[in-house]
């Protein structure tokens, strides 16, 4: 992990962000018949999309950042439910989810 350039931390950061922006705003939309959270969650996206066709356009490998994004961005949506919209976090359910994480992390490193 240590080759990856700083730039490519940068987007990933801001792309994980924008998209934790676009499912914190998804409830307020009311299924997008709400029309400003509906905007701002399709501009997070479009954002958050674009920036990891960047990432990838700048050399960023498949291999690791997709394995990364996909156990990150879940990590943090079920900490928008529990802390923004009172969604229940059984210990049980939290370590069920960092396990699958951990070995999505584990998987991407294996060579």
């Amino acid at each position: 992990m240590s080759g990856i350039p700083v730039r490519i931390f940068v987007m990933f950061a801001a792309s994980v962000g924008f998209q934790l922006l676009a499912m914190t705003l998804l409830p307020r939309t009311r299924g997008f018949t709400v029309l400003l959270p509906t905007l701002g969650c399709a501009v997070f996206f479009i954002a958050g999309i674009w920036l990891i066709a960047r990432m990838y356009a700048s050399g960023a490998k498949l291999g690791i950042m997709s394995p990364l994004l996909a156990a990150v961005i879940p990590l943090g949506v079920i900490a928008i439910g529990v802390l923004l919209y009172n969604e229940s976090a059984s210990p049980l359910r939290i370590t069920l989810l960092f396990a699958a994480c951990g070995l999505i992390g584990a998987a991407a490193a294996v060579p």
